[in-house]
């Protein structure tokens, strides 16, 4: 049942609910990368990542969700409006990342190998800093970064894995 509140109809926060809501967008994006160690041999990276350490690097095209939880602000209804969500994804995800080769120009990946591990908690870093600086009343919940049909990293705020537990 919604509940006219503020000069508009807003679903009052149930205390019997256990539901967390989730607001989530996603995004494309291209990337090309290499995976290796320079401290390492190059018998030792073609053993460990196979293909993947081919010296020409290779490409994914990237989808990207992100997701994040909070309570509808009364006044108009929204955890966060989409607009400003998509601008924080176009200036911490798409523009740095987007057309890129990740080895050669994210600087945090001169010295880190760029796994889809390693990848997922740059965004996440760098998102949810965002989202604190802006001072929106919502975290960060979820990221799912996806590769392949096939092949898919996500990390879970660890506040919505005790809510679920």
């Amino acid at each position: 049942m919604l509940k006219k509140r503020a000069g508009g109809n807003v679903r009052p926060a149930s205390l019997e609910s256990p539901a967390m809501l989730l607001l989530s967008r996603t995004i494309h994006f291209n990337a090309a990368h290499r995976l290796f160690r320079r401290d390492r041999s190059d018998e030792w990276n073609r053993e460990t990542y196979g293909a993947a350490s081919n010296p020409a690097g290779y490409g994914h095209n990237y989808t990207l969700e992100i997701s994040v939880a909070g309570e509808p602000d009364p006044q108009h209804g929204m955890v966060v409006n989409l607009l400003d969500l998509d601008r924080i994804l176009k200036d911490e995800v798409d523009r740095p990342l987007d057309h890129r080769n990740l080895n050669e120009e994210i600087p945090e990946f001169r010295d880190t190998i760029p796994t889809a591990e390693n990848l997922a908690h740059w965004i996440w870093d760098r998102v949810a800093a965002r989202i604190a600086r802006e001072a929106w009343p919502c975290r960060l919940a979820a990221l799912t970064l996806t590769l392949t049909p096939a092949f898919r990293v996500e990390l879970v705020d660890p506040r919505r894995v005790e809510a679920i537990e």
